[in-house]
Formats: C-alpha cells, structure tokens, sequence
C-alpha cells in the first residue's frame, strides 16, 4: 500500500514537472512571437516601478494626484524625445564621417593584410577584405540600428498608454485583488507586489544614478584623450551599465576599437584608452557600485548570466536590458508559492543561506562543547548528580 502512494506521488510530481516544461515552453514562444506587444508591455511595467515612488512623493506633499501623473508622464515624454535625439544626432554624425573612416579601415586593413599575407595565403595589396566584407558589415549594422530606431518611435505611444493606464489605476490594483483572491489570497499578492515594488524599484533607481556617474566618467575620459564622439560614448556608457557584466565588456571594447581606429598607429594612446575605460569600469563596478547601491538583488551570478542571454534571445537588445529585474521578480514570486520555492533558492545567490548554515553550525558546536563540559563535570563530582 505505501509502495503504491509513493508510486502515484511520483508520477504526479512527474505530471507536474512536466507540465510546468510545457507551459514554461509556451510562455517563452508567445513573449518572442508576440513581442510587438509583450515588450512594450514589460517596459512599461518597469517604467512604473521607476516613477511610481515620484507619484508617491508627489501626493504626499498635497499635489493633486492627476496633475503628478501628468508631471510624471511629461517627464517621461522628454526623456523619449531626449533619447530620440541623441539617436538620429548619433546616426548622421556616424554617417557624416564614414567615408573618413572608412578610408582609415582601408589603410589600416591594408598594413594588416600586408604583415598577414604570406601567412593567410593573400594576394599582394588585397588587405583583409579578401577575407570578409567588412564593408558589408558595417552597412548591415547601421540599417539594423536604423531598423531599431524606427521601432523604437513607434513602440513609444504604446508605452506611453501603458504607463498612463498603469498610474492611474495603481490605487485600485491592490484591492481589485484583494477582493478577487478569496482565503488571503489578495493579501499575499499585495504583499508579493509591494516586495517587487520596493526592490525593483531601488534597484532601478540606484543603478540609474551609479549608470549616469559611469557616463559622465566616460564623457570625460573621450574628452582627455581626445577620443571622437565623446558624448556617444558616454550616453553608451550609461544604456551599457543596465546590462550586468556583459555591458561593461561592450562599451570598454567599443572605446578601445575607436581608438585603434583614430589613433593607429600610435599604440601607447590605444593603450591608454583601454587603461582609463577599464579603471573606470573597475572602480565603478567594484567599488562605488556596491557602496553607493548599499543594496544587491539576490540572485546567482551564473544565474544572471543565463538570464541575459535566454531574455537577450526573447526580445534582443532590449532583453538583455531587463533581464536582470525580470529574473527578481521571478525569484519573489517564487519564494512567496511553496511548490516554487526550492526554485527561488536554487536562482539565488546563496549568502544568505551561507550565513543561516554557518550560524547553525556554530550553535550546534556551542550545545556539542557544553554537552562535553556536563558529562565532564558528572564524572568529577558523580554525587552531585
């Protein structure tokens, strides 16, 4: 009878896990497929945790609160206009100066393919374009971000719309599903939402201030170099910081490419590119991060990294920008569903856990070292006992 309970136990933890494959299958191959919508939609939910705590503020200081969402929304609508323009700026300035560039790659590809030649079997003056066509490249690159821009533009009213609707009916939200959720249920989704709320929302915002300090380090440093397109650098500078790790390797690696662009062959200003973008990235990163943010989500590493690029196949770019809030969210609601949270502590970091298991260590020594002394003081004084 036991065997038979244990049996029926494990094939239903085998439905379950199954299933939960299936609809996890599902839900990735309708967020990539239907990504015009989903995308957006995710955006906007993370621009509200980003301005909900400015309604807040607002509020509380007695500003009607219609006329704080309108503020927050015409912030929101500067900062869209603000980014388009540094794209289109950025784009016609790349293109105003291609050809000098272009002919810079030539020189530049031509010494190379010259040194290379009698190794990669070229012929005389060919230059590494009888290899692959960079040209090609470069041109599919700029029409791809061409491409991103104009679904940028027209992605933006959608967005706009979900912010506005999402503000206006945050303080219903919550008791919708309290009422909606029998047995406590809307309690537990109240508390789970206001968890997200406050740890996404410091997150965000912390990582916004240490991003905008990182490009202005950048912007300053092209300025001391005298590297072109400073002000590019720095605006990428701060999208690149979003993207944990990977981010900082891109941008570093953009900066030291340029260089060795414009100042070929003078190698001791390549390198010393490569020695003011990396220090800034190290101190940022290992320093002022972690004392400025006072504040770490908890999630592995590894797991982080598997993130960015599961969320970097689902929605490209934008993807990897998310990842990393996405990923807490699922952690949250996972610790708040008992089936789930084993998950949530297999997706952590594991400090804390660390700690717990260190802790009750130390208290099982403490009881073993007093349980030594008792026996110890039953065998001197046997009577007494």
């Amino acid at each position: 009878m036991a065997d038979d309970v244990d049996k029926n136990n494990r094939i239903e933890r085998t439905k379950r896990i199954a299933l939960g494959i299936a609809l996890f299958v599902l839900i990735s191959f309708v967020l990539r497929t239907a990504s015009s919508i989903t995308l957006p939609l995710a955006i906007s939910f993370f621009l509200f945790l980003i301005l909900n705590p400015l309604v807040n503020k607002m509020e509380q200081q007695r500003v009607p609160r219609v006329l704080a969402i309108l503020v927050v929304i015409l912030i929101l609508i500067f900062f869209f206009v603000l980014l388009f323009f540094f794209l289109t700026v950025t784009i016609n300035s790349f293109i105003t100066q291609m050809p000098k560039y272009l002919a810079r790659l030539d020189d530049i590809f031509g010494e190379i393919g010259g040194a290379l030649g009698p190794y990669l079997d070229l012929s005389p003056g060919a230059g590494l374009g009888e290899l692959f066509d960079w040209k090609s490249m470069l041109i599919n690159a700029l029409t791809a971000i061409s491409g991103t821009l104009v679904s940028f533009v027209s992605s933006s009213l959608i967005i706009f719309i979900f912010v506005l609707f999402l503000l206006l009916e945050r303080q219903s939200l919550i008791p919708k599903f309290k009422v909606a959720l029998p047995n406590h249920g809307g309690m537990r989704v109240a508390i789970m939402f206001e968890r997200i709320n406050r740890q996404i929302s410091r997150y965000l915002v912390a990582k916004s201030v240490i991003s905008l300090i990182t490009g202005l380090l950048f912007y300053l440093g092209s300025l001391a170099v005298g590297l072109d397109f400073a002000i590019i650098w720095g605006v990428l500078a701060v999208l690149f910081n979003f993207i944990p790790n990977i981010g900082s390797i891109i941008i570093t690696g953009l900066t030291v490419i340029m260089a060795f662009l414009q100042f070929y062959p003078d190698y001791a200003r390549i390198l010393y590119v490569a020695l003011i973008m990396s220090m800034i990235q190290l101190v940022m990163g290992n320093i002022l991060d972690p004392r400025f943010q006072g504040y770490r989500l908890n999630l592995s590493p590894f797991v982080i990294l598997v993130s960015l690029v599961f969320w970097g196949y689902i929605w490209g770019f934008m993807g990897m920008f998310l990842a990393v809030p996405i990923m807490s969210i699922v952690q949250i609601f996972c610790s708040n569903v008992k089936e789930l949270r084993p998950f949530a502590v297999l997706i952590s970091s594991g400090k804390r856990y660390r700690a717990e298991i260190r802790e009750e260590e130390r208290r099982r020594k403490e009881r073993y070292e007093r349980m030594r002394e008792e026996r110890k003081a039953q065998r001197r004084n046997p009577k007494q006992h």
